[in-house]
C-alpha cells in the first residue's frame, strides 16, 4: 500500500500468493496508481511511503517502509533545468562528507545541520564529494527539498591510494559499482544527476588516446 504524509492510504490492493522453496527467491511485480499526486519538489518535498508485508497464513511476518516522491525532471539545451514543468535556477555547493571535529562517521544530526547551513545561505542543491554518499543525506535532502549530484567516486590511481588506473577500472570495476550505486539510490526524488567521477586526470589529459572511450563505456552503465 501507499501512503500519503499525512498517512492517508492513497493506493491499496496489489497483492499476491506465492510458494517460495526453502533457500530459494521470487521475484513479484506489482502496478499500484496514485490518482492524483503531489509532486515532489524544492518548495514542497512531499514524500509518500510505500509499505511491504509478507503474510504466513494471514498473520505478517515481515514489514518493510520504503519513502520514495513523484516528480518530473529535464534538462533543456536553451533554457536549463527544469522541475515538475517549471525552470529552476540550480544554487548548488559541492559538500565534502566529512563532518569536521567529528570526522568522517555518518552522524544524521550532523549531516541535517550541514545541509540547514546550506539552505539557508542559499543553496538548493548538493553534489556528493567524491563517493557515493551516505543514506542519511539523501534521506535528509528527500525530507528538506535538496537537489543532488550523485557522485560515483574520485579520482583512481596513485595519488588516490587505489592501484588501479582507469582503463582497468572501468574493463573491470565500474560495472558492479554503477550498479551498486543506482541500485542503492534510483528511488531517491532528489537525485536528478549521476556523475561518474572527479578529477580524473587521465582522462582530462587523454593520457592513453582512448578518454573519449571511457567516458562513453561509463556512461552507458548508466542506462
Amino acid at each position: 500500500e501507499i501512503r500519503g504524509e499525512d498517512g492517508a492510504l492513497v493506493a491499496s490492493g496489489a497483492r499476491s500468493g506465492v510458494r517460495i522453496p526453502a533457500r530459494g527467491s521470487v521475484t513479484l511485480t506489482h502496478d499500484l496508481e496514485i490518482a492524483a499526486p503531489r509532486r515532489w519538489d524544492i518548495d514542497d518535498p512531499h514524500l509518500y511511503t510505500l509499505r511491504t508485508r509478507v503474510l504466513k497464513g494471514g498473520r505478517i511476518i515481515d514489514e518493510r517502509d520504503d519513502a520514495f516522491g513523484v516528480r518530473t525532471f529535464a534538462w533543456t539545451a536553451d533554457d536549463g533545468f527544469h522541475l515538475n514543468g517549471r525552470r529552476v535556477q540550480i544554487r548548488g555547493v559541492n559538500l565534502h562528507h566529512d563532518n569536521g571535529p567529528l570526522g568522517a562517521a555518518a552522524f544524521r544530526d550532523a549531516i541535517e545541520r550541514k545541509l540547514r547551513i546550506m539552505k539557508d545561505m542559499g543553496a538548493n542543491s548538493i553534489r556528493t564529494s567524491h563517493n557515493p554518499p551516505s543514506p542519511h543525506l539523501l534521506d535528509l535532502c528527500d525530507e528538506m527539498g535538496l537537489l543532488v549530484i550523485d557522485e560515483l567516486f574520485d579520482k583512481w590511481g596513485a595519488t588516490a591510494s587505489v592501484d588501479v588506473g582507469t582503463e582497468r577500472f572501468v574493463r573491470e570495476y565500474a560495472e558492479a559499482e554503477v550498479r551498486n550505486l543506482i541500485r542503492r539510490d534510483r528511488n531517491h526524488p532528489c537525485v536528478v544527476l549521476w556523475s561518474i567521477g572527479n578529477e580524473i586526470g587521465d582522462v582530462l589529459r587523454d593520457a592513453d588516446g582512448r578518454g573519449a572511450e571511457h567516458i562513453a563505456a561509463v556512461e552507458g552503465m548508466f542506462k
